[in-house]
């Protein structure tokens, strides 16, 4: 297919091309500068008819990214010496197979695992094609580790436990109030792919009263009517103690739980105990903010109650979700028959969208226990919290291959030392991506992959997000786009797209890939179930093949979607939802035996995180940068110049408490390791907290140096210490540490 580069203006040489950037989910339409085949500019399209001419700095920096010294255009072997040797991508592949199929007849082909990442994000086939990959081998989902067990897998698991609402929350743009539990959209674009900050401040602007619970004023709390900054960890006792004022004072719709819901008698006893003054105590919070937080939300007419990674990383993530789901459906925040949609379909398949629930199921079997702390097997995938032992205890279903798609363990995963030794471990690793990142630096093999401008883009995969818990994707317009790649590769580079290249693995080993097309629905929540596509054998598929594929039985022909040059906003579609069918019973459940177990022994226990002591004084809490997105991007000039390194960000009274100055370099310490900081002054963060971005810093054994390369989190965190029991998701979030000043600094930045 010609791409379609019609409407842009041209200068000779130099044209404008109109793309989607796909740095992250939010897939802002972009305005691409092309000069002699270069992308030179990256701008947000001003013709978009939603995003209006939005991009980020990631996006922005693209250019750099694809052509600067970092790129990686070749693929590379390691060498018996541990250095890299360039060899073609094609050779490459038949040596990966060959040594797979070795593996697989020794051990068999649960000794093969996949873990894709982020970096998948350059073409939505790319992460469907891992999971198609893993079935093909037969060890789905036990051999199939995602970034979702390792970030807010909580949000599917709780939404199975209380149920899914079919026709979507209430929309964030006419909304009376919202509020965000440990979720920064500025930055994270969760919910808010289109120009968050914007869509914030026009929301109040127009009335809303934004309340927003996080230990930091964030870029998201800026214009909120309340912020809360409770002690990291203690989500799950604070929102027990909204939903505790709620019920005692009578502030619920009583109307819709008693037509869609069950348990509210056991859920009222069991928030009984979480009183403003209890939670007050555990939290660090006034019992008045407490109270009138609650009422806030509980007494306007609509909003809805989100939560993001801050929330998910100390360990009950799942509870945390559940009990936002239960506020939502005490207080009656989901679209109801005769409005529209919250979350309409146009590329994903026409569907029937009722006003009602979808019945709660359990998503783990427990019949079935996973090789490391006998985890169940969850809708989820593999936990991947226990890949690095997976990787290391040896016996049957030892891992010996990993193909990493995209992703960064070494930098990603809780215990980065646990999780050197395991990928050194190994027999093969093959690392897709489009830098030597710290996980390339460790492989045998690393396969370069296309990036985010020189593949075609299609919203469908947006769309789809929404099955995977609340507020995690999709649009409130019925919008859809298409975007062919607005440049090829550079020249003379050996560059095959993720998805391709497990194609041609598979084709390789003799194994039949199916791609499971254009899905509505997660676990046992479906709208609409795939529809099986067998690839065929005797030639891989192109792209746009792939993509007819992806939306097959969309409600909108995918032809269509690609006449529009910057998208369109399908208003002319009726989005009304109707009401709930005669012959549906499901109800919403507000008081799932294991969620209440969860709750209870919190309670017991006085909180749901460690509270800081003499030893470890502080709270070490997540944060992300808006230059790049975990460590996607890091590697680039633009990047490097505005963050060489992660502070370790404290509030100026910690800094006079420790004796720190702004600039000094510190060691922080855990009860489980240590790295090196450079101090820095934020006055928006807790007392009592030290937050750090992760992704950062060299591989153990590498030169470190802080103020260049930064420090890698995870050393602080163990892997095996505390976890999830559904999940494995280790304590990420709320870990006490220790900091004392090491060396002083003649260079100290000004504080923020």
């Amino acid at each position: 297919m010609t791409p379609r580069y019609a409407g842009a203006s041209v200068e000779g040489m130099k044209e404008t091309r109109i793309g989607v950037c796909k740095v992250c989910w939010a897939g802002c339409p972009i305005e691409v500068t092309v000069e002699g085949g270069r992308a030179t500019r990256v701008t947000g399209d001003r013709e978009s008819p939603l995003y209006g001419g939005y991009t980020c700095p990631k996006g922005r920096a693209m250019p750099d990214a694809h052509y600067g010294p970092q790129r990686l255009l070749h693929a590379q072997r390691r060498r018996p010496d541990g250095r890299f040797e360039p060899v073609a991508t094609a050779l490459a592949v038949e040596e990966i197979a060959a040594r797979l199929q070795s593996i697989m007849d020794r051990h068999g082909p649960e000794a093969i695992a996949l873990y894709p990442g982020n970096g998948n994000l350059s073409n939505p086939l790319n992460p469907v094609m891992g999971a198609m990959f893993i079935m093909a081998m037969g060890t789905f989902p036990d051999r199939f580790f995602s970034v979702q067990t390792i970030d807010q897998a909580g949000k599917v698991i709780a939404q199975a436990l209380h149920g899914r609402w079919m026709a979507g929350p209430n929309p964030f743009e006419t909304a009376e109030t919202w509020m965000l539990v440990g979720a920064n959209p500025v930055i994270s674009k969760m919910g808010l792919a289109i120009n968050p900050g914007q869509a914030i401040k026009q929301a109040v602007r127009n009335g809303m009263k934004l309340i927003v619970v996080d230990p930091r004023r964030t870029e998201s709390a800026v214009h909120a009517h309340l912020h809360l900054a409770p002690q990291p960890g203690q989500d799950p006792t604070l929102l027990a103690g909204f939903l505790h004022v709620i019920l005692e004072e009578k502030l619920h719709d009583a109307a819709f739980v008693r037509d869609n819901a069950r348990g509210m008698e056991v859920l009222q006893r069991t928030v009984a105990a979480f009183t403003p003054a209890y939670v007050a105590g555990v939290t660090g919070l006034g019992a008045e903010q407490i109270q009138l937080a609650a009422r806030t939300f509980a007494k306007a007419r609509s909003g809805c109650v989100v939560t993001g990674t801050g929330a998910h990383f100390p360990l009950h993530g799942t509870l945390v979700e559940y009990l936002a789901l239960c506020i939502n459906t005490v207080c009656g925040r989901w679209v109801r028959a005769g409005e529209a949609h919250s979350q309409p379909h146009v590329l994903l398949p026409e569907v029937t969208i009722r006003a009602q629930p979808l019945a709660p199921y359990q998503p783990w079997d427990a019949s079935i226990k996973s090789r490391v702390h006998g985890l169940p097997r969850t809708v989820v995938g593999a936990p991947t919290g226990t890949l690095a032992e997976e990787i290391l205890r040896p016996g049957k279903g030892q891992v010996r291959a990993l193909i990493c798609c995209g992703s960064n363990p070494m930098v990603s995963l809780p215990d980065q030392l646990r999780t050197a030794r395991a990928l050194e471990s190994l027999e093969l690793l093959v690392s897709l991506d489009v830098e030597m990142s710290n996980t390339a630096r460790m492989a045998h093999y690393v396969i370069p992959d296309r990036m985010s401008m020189e593949t075609p883009a299609v919203t469908q995969f947006s769309e789809s997000m929404k099955y995977y818990g609340m507020w995690t994707g999709g649009f409130e317009q019925p919008y859809a786009m298409y975007a062919p790649a607005t440049v090829e590769p550079p020249a003379g580079s050996d560059v095959i797209e993720s998805w391709e290249f497990l194609y041609e693995v598979a084709k390789r080993l003799g194994r039949q890939l199916t791609y499971y097309a254009n899905a509505a629905g997660t676990g046992q929540h479906w709208d609409k179930l795939p529809v099986a596509v067998p690839l065929p054998l005797d030639r891989r598929p192109t792209t746009e093949e792939m993509f007819e594929f992806m939306c097959v039985g969309s409600r909108v022909p995918l032809a269509e979607v690609k006449r529009h040059l910057h998208g369109k906003v399908y208003d002319e579609l009726d989005n009304t939802v109707l009401p709930r069918a005669t012959d549906c019973s499901a109800m919403l459940e507000l008081a799932d035996l294991t969620m209440m177990a969860e709750l209870a022994a919190i309670h017991a226990h006085g909180g749901s995180s460690a509270a800081p002591t003499e030893t470890y004084p502080l709270l070490l809490v997540p944060r992300r940068a808006n230059d790049f997105m975990n460590s996607i991007g890091r590697g680039s000039a633009v990047a490097r110049a505005r963050h060489s390194h992660n502070p370790a960000f404290l509030n100026p009274a910690d800094l006079i408490r420790f004796g720190i100055t702004a600039g000094d370099l510190i060691e922080i310490r855990s009860a489980h390791g240590e790295i090196r900081g450079i101090a820095q002054a934020e006055a928006k963060l807790r007392p009592g907290t030290l937050s750090m971005t992760h992704c950062f810093g060299p591989n153990p054994g590498e030169a470190p140096d802080v103020r260049t390369q930064g420090s890698c989190t995870s050393r602080l965190i163990d892997s095996n210490a505390e976890f999830d029991p559904v999940f494995g998701q280790p304590r990420m979030g709320a870990i006490p540490v220790s900091i004392r000043r090491t060396v002083p600094s003649d260079s100290r930045p000004a504080p923020l």
